[in-house]
């Protein structure tokens, strides 16, 4: 009996591997299916892409000088918060507004805060919405 432990039989094994001879091993590689290429897809998307340009369907961007008076009314809306000791979140409670909208026009992400928005602001600040961006 030899050393060492036998090796075990899987289900598709016809003969003991033990019995198997060098020469009678084959000796040719197993043969490789071909690889089938799937074709090229520009998206995982199982849908067509659009025809129109995303150029076209974008909002307009705001010209230069609307940028430059859009960061002046935030500067003068903040000139305004801080000349009057006003917190974003207090404020916006005692009018009703959302305090993200005030915190979002100062902050950048958006462009403005809505004319209700700021009517409810002057309101609660005792004056115009014309003070605001002075």
């Amino acid at each position: 009996m030899k050393d060492g432990p036998r090796p075990r039989r899987s289900a598709g094994m016809l003969t003991n591997p033990q019995d198997l001879k060098p020469s009678s091993r084959p000796s040719t590689p197993p043969k490789l299916r071909p690889e089938i290429r799937q074709p090229q897809r520009a998206s995982a998307s199982p849908y067509p892409a659009p025809k129109v340009l995303m150029g076209e369907v974008a909002a307009p961007r705001a010209p230069e000088m609307r940028k430059v008076e859009i960061g002046r009314q935030r500067d003068a809306f903040r000139a305004f918060m801080l000349a009057r000791h006003l917190r974003p979140t207090a404020w916006a409670r005692a009018a009703g507004v959302p305090a993200g909208e005030i915190l979002g026009f100062l902050t950048g992400k958006a462009r403005g805060i809505a004319p209700a928005s700021l009517e409810k602001l002057a309101r609660a600040a005792n004056c115009t919405t014309d003070d605001f961006f002075r």
